[in-house]
């Protein structure tokens, strides 16, 4: 950039967008980052059978690049309510355990509240301890989605697909 554009309106602009794309990209994972991808990736060892519900094909996306391997149900789906939790309830099975991963948003508490009062009157078993440490991790962040933004810190892992 030539000092005639850096002292432009625009050439500020684009220096300011710049430095600030760099100083999010060499900032580190804190310890509740650490903790929260930790969380996840190991949540196929600590859980037998287990099932997990989200809202989004983002959600599933970011989830499978920090090394979720379980099988995930989107809850955005064409079906209603009930033959999804029919769904769930059929795929999780008798011993199966399931944690509801919807968002922290009023929407994805609304579908949380739901799911939680089906799974009360059938045989399974909501996580809920588990979300409740995931949403602690989560910290600031309210989506699922909004995770992405690990990979772009210096020493974050690499996606895994």
């Amino acid at each position: 950039m030539t000092k005639e554009n850096e002292d432009s309106l625009r050439g500020k602009g684009h220096l300011w967008r710049t430095k600030a794309i760099d100083q999010r990209r060499s900032r580190k994972l804190n310890d509740n980052e650490r903790a929260l991808i930790e969380t996840i990736q190991t949540l196929d060892s600590k859980y037998d059978n287990l099932l997990v519900i989200v809202e989004g094909k983002r959600d599933v996306s970011v989830l499978r690049n920090l090394g979720l391997e379980a099988p995930i149900i989107k809850t955005q789906t064409r079906l209603p309510r009930y033959k999804l939790v029919e769904r769930i309830v059929a795929e999780a099975g008798k011993d199966g355990q399931v944690l509801i991963l919807t968002d922290f948003d009023k929407e994805g508490k609304d579908i949380y509240r739901f799911l939680e009062k089906e799974f009360e009157l059938t045989s399974v078993k909501n996580l809920k301890r588990v979300r409740r440490v995931i949403r602690k991790y989560m910290d600031t962040w309210i989506c699922i989605e909004q995770l992405v933004s690990l990979f772009k810190r210096s020493d974050s892992p690499e996606a895994s697909r």
